[in-house]
């Protein structure tokens, strides 16, 4: 059991895909206008927004930031934490605290944009990754409130690779591209002896297959002051099943048979449709963005035990988790200072993709957020090379909501459901960043 357990905890640690830039903002560059693609074609964190722009570059740029996320959520106390639906009736209810502090992430950020040869168009690159590891995979408890959007969806890496190319004296860009994420698949087999006269074993093989998911986006570029621009980011699914049979070895008599698969959908993002507008007067700047989510694949992360035969006894699966598609309006302000210094302003209005109150079987949160992002830029020259450093910060604010859990097991009996009475689901996020860019 034990070499099953690790196995299937090394699988889940495989598993990688996109999403930090959709909660943050690819850089300090454009977190500060609200999450969106700003004016600057040589700025190669447009490369997540609109690809497109990278196209009319005739410069090696590149950009890095560090940031650190942190949550603030409204804490649980006095709830059911145990029922008759999850464990033996024989066994007393139990009621306590469910942990709602998560642990502050930290993530670094690359962006690379490289023209080709002249009139070749140009090729860019967007990596992000938690600081100190390539992923960190938490699946949250199957049982217990989660915000399952901020437990661990956002501390794993993301790779987005692109190509650009202009049109008619740049005022026309398309790119084609693709994100990375992972399929993971385990077979593992066990001999486990309990008490018997000879030690466990067992063996194990796994299979693991990149997935690619597309990116398309184009650019009506007029002047350098007004930008008009579509992209779409097809959803990606990064899937865990884990195959185990094994027998365990209580005596020299008897046996206990293991046969069941494992399977969660650890991360998954959706299809994302984006339509923006930049425009320059004077010295303001002025942004707006409207994203289109699709989120009818979407799984929670739990995992399930599904049985192929002997004793185990398979996932209850009482949760009935229903999603919509989603509308998230961007709006964004650059304010020009002086040639050195400019502030930025943006404001989101991201709606939750999860239905209902929350009162039935299951304890999956999330809720509707308003989002204020702002930032400091400023541009100096180092040896003739353009530079520009940044420092961001966003404040996410949940809506509040009251959750009553209704009467009954969650298998229908008579008892109270996990999470009862209630509680308050609500709370913050806060996310600060530093960056620079350079161009050569």
């Amino acid at each position: 059991m034990k070499l099953t357990s690790l196995f299937i905890l090394l699988s889940l640690c495989l598993n990688t895909q996109a999403n930090y830039f959709e909660f943050f903002g690819s850089h300090v560059t454009t977190s500060g206008i609200g999450n969106q693609a700003n004016l600057d074609a040589d700025d190669p964190a447009n490369n997540y927004y609109i690809p497109a722009l990278m196209a009319l570059t005739e410069k090696f740029n590149f950009a890095a930031s560090a940031s650190m996320s942190s949550t603030n959520f409204e804490s649980i106390n006095g709830v059911v934490i145990m029922n008759d639906a999850y464990q033996d009736p024989a066994l007393p209810e139990q009621t306590g605290s469910v942990g709602t502090d998560y642990d502050p992430q930290y993530n670094g950020t690359l962006h690379i944009a490289l023209p080709l040869a002249k009139n070749l168009g140009t090729i860019a690159l967007s990596v992000n990754t938690p600081v100190g590891s390539l992923m960190k995979v938490n699946s949250g408890d199957p049982t217990l409130p989660e915000y399952v959007m901020y437990r661990s969806r956002y501390s794993r890496s993301i790779f987005y690779f692109n190509y650009a190319k202009a049109f008619l004296n740049n005022t026309l860009a398309f790119s084609i591209g693709t994100q990375l994420g992972f399929q993971a698949a385990a077979d593992v087999k066990t001999q486990v002896s309990i008490q018997s006269g000879f030690g466990s074993y067992g063996s194990a093989k796994s299979d693991i297959k990149p997935s690619l998911g597309v990116i398309l986006s184009a650019l009506y570029r007029p002047s350098a002051n007004t930008q008009t621009y579509f992209a779409y980011q097809q959803e990606m699914k990064n899937n865990l099943e884990a195959a185990a049979f094994g027998k365990v070895s209580i005596s020299t008599t008897t046996d206990y048979i293991l046969d069941l698969n494992v399977k969660s959908m650890i991360y998954y993002d959706p299809h994302i449709l984006r339509l923006g507008f930049g425009h320059q007067f004077s010295m303001f700047k002025f942004y707006g963005l409207l994203e289109y989510q699709m989120w009818g694949s979407y799984k929670s992360p739990i995992v399930q035990v599904i049985q192929r035969g002997g004793g185990i006894q398979p996932s209850n699966d009482y949760e009935s988790l229903k999603t919509e598609d989603i509308f998230v309006p961007k709006l964004g302000l650059a304010l020009n200072l002086t040639e050195e210094l400019e502030l930025d302003f943006g404001v989101i209005y991201r709606p939750t993709p999860i239905q209902g109150d929350f009162s039935g079987a299951g304890n999956t949160l999330d809720t509707n957020s308003t989002i204020l992002t702002t930032a400091g830029l400023y541009n100096m020259n180092l040896f003739d090379f353009p530079i520009k450093l940044g420092a961001s910060f966003q404040y996410h604010m949940l809506e509040e909501l009251n959750v009553v859990k209704s009467a009954n097991l969650e298998s229908g009996g008579a008892g109270n459901k996990i999470g009862s009475p209630g509680y308050k689901v609500g709370g913050s996020v806060m996310v600060g960043s530093l960056g620079m860019n350079i161009s050569f």
